[in-house]
């Protein structure tokens, strides 16, 4: 007779569903793309992620048990080893720094990596206005996946509030957005793509206005 899961198994089993639901949602809304990124949330002292190359692999297709769960230190509770992403070290790097973070994304935001460039690195802003996040910038040159780009990350973001979602962009990576829970963190994004696109299209009405285009 199979023995009835326990508290910790249906705390598992959420969590997993909910990464992957989280997963495909990024993908299919366009906050991020084939070529990568990463979703992770926090429940208790554990870690949900995503699994690596799900994106190449997978498309973003992922079912609950392809989900990857860790302790704060990086140890395999459940899930695949093999699987384990480079990038779940930044994300428990920044659960480890920050408690009031509950969510970590990784994802490929078009819109913020055209607008990158116009930004000095550091913090952008640190209220949710104009980009309906905190943002902050991560320096050039800094190689990601290294000691010196995560660490610059949990210093920028230790530096703005987070309970609204914050996100760190990096010319090279991508953004890492935080937050309380997946829903903020989502929420954060999606607003600050709407915020580049329509600075974008304000931009280029100013230019046609400038030419004399109508």
């Amino acid at each position: 007779m199979t023995a009835p899961p326990t508290p910790l198994d249906l705390q598992r089993r959420a969590a997993r569903a909910l990464v992957a639901r989280i997963a495909f949602v990024c993908f299919d809304r366009g906050l991020t793309e084939l070529q990568g990124g990463n979703m992770s949330v926090r429940v208790g002292d554990e870690v949900v992620t995503t699994p690596t190359m799900a994106s190449e692999n997978d498309g973003w297709r992922l079912a609950p048990e392809d989900m990857v769960i860790h302790d704060l230190d990086g140890g395999v509770a459940d899930g695949d080893p093999k699987r384990v992403s480079r990038e779940t070290r930044l994300h428990l790097r920044l659960y480890r720094a920050y408690p009031d973070v509950r969510s970590v994304f990784h994802l490929h935001l078009s819109e913020a990596l055209a607008a990158v460039h116009r930004w000095e690195p550091g913090v952008v802003s640190d209220e949710v206005e104009p980009f309906g996040v905190p943002l902050v910038r991560i320096e050039d040159g800094l190689d990601a996946q290294t000691e010196p780009h995560d660490s610059r990350v949990e210093e920028l973001l230790g530096l703005v509030p987070r309970a609204d979602g914050a996100v760190s962009i990096s010319p090279t990576h991508g953004i890492i957005s935080v937050g309380p829970d997946a829903a903020t963190n989502l929420r954060g994004v999606e607003l600050l793509r709407q915020r580049l696109d329509s600075a974008r299209v304000r931009a280029r009405l100013a230019a046609a206005r400038e030419r004399g285009i109508r």
